[in-house]
């Protein structure tokens, strides 16, 4: 425990990981401004008549309809999630200071599974809470401007399980990143890596050969953050089995970085 909360503080002392939380705040800030100019000088009827509006409660979220205004920084999430991981791990060896770390800590797969540790739960805590600064954001265009209508205690448990939920896949996002950046030694692999096999590798399989596109990381995401089974694949799983899947992906990437790191000669590596 004395090693996790180690690695905790040190990744919060890293430049980036503290850059990444302060645009997202600003972020959270500019969506409350724009929520409240967008809806100042309109009636409830007339925000209810638009596309939605934050300003009114009830499109916060809807567990019925899995979307809502909380899913637009779903996917931001994930890739801060990602870039502070592959921070975290990386610069480690971009400083040459991976020996001197083993000199405190010689026990590697203990050493590698504090690190790991801590990128989740980081990520984990800090997603959930910026999810909080970005719902309170929108409070004072709902109390000038709009409605608290459907605020009842089962919407609030249903906008808590879809934060706790995006916060678990932005931890497996950094967890992710931490493997990559720990196999290559590298940050800048973890994120060319994710974006190539997102973007080129996984659009090929999906143009050449639809009926895979059920197995790949950018759909059983998509599925595993709204619970719902995409409608616009070819063939689509639902939310467990997606949410499995992605935790097999991980449990091998995890295994094989952890494995890379046990037996490498961190020597001639650093």
């Amino acid at each position: 425990m004395n090693l996790l909360m180690t690695e905790m503080r040190r990744a919060m002392h890293r430049r980036a990981v503290r850059a990444l939380i302060a645009i997202a705040l600003v972020g959270c800030v500019m969506a409350g401004l724009i929520s409240y100019l967008a809806s100042a000088g309109k009636t409830v009827a007339q925000l209810r008549a638009g596309d939605g509006s934050p300003a009114l409660v009830e499109h916060w979220w809807s567990a019925a309809d899995h979307e809502g205004f909380l899913s637009v920084g779903m996917f931001f999430l994930f890739l801060g999630g990602f870039f502070g991981g592959a921070t975290v791990a990386g610069a480690e060896w971009r400083a040459g200071t991976m020996t001197t770390v083993l000199t405190w800590e010689p026990r590697r797969l203990r050493l590698h599974s504090a690190r790991v540790g801590s990128a989740a739960v980081l990520a984990f805590a800090i997603s959930f809470g910026l999810q909080i600064v970005f719902l309170v954001s929108f409070l004072p265009s709902v109390i000038l401007n709009g409605s608290s209508d459907g605020m009842d205690g089962w919407f609030l448990f249903d906008l808590a399980v879809v934060m706790v939920r995006t916060s678990a896949i932005t931890a497996a996002a950094a967890v992710l990143a931490v493997s990559l950046a720990t196999a290559a030694r590298n940050t800048a692999f973890a994120i060319i890596t994710l974006f190539t096999w997102l973007v080129v590798v996984e659009g090929l399989i999906r143009s050449l050969k639809p009926s895979l596109s059920g197995w790949l990381w950018g759909e059983n995401v998509a599925t595993s953050m709204t619970w719902s089974r995409l409608e616009n694949v070819e063939v689509g799983h639902g939310p467990i089995v997606s949410a499995a899947t992605l935790v097999v992906y991980l449990a091998v990437i995890a295994g094989g970085a952890a494995a890379s790191f046990h037996r490498r000669d961190i020597a001639a590596a650093t």
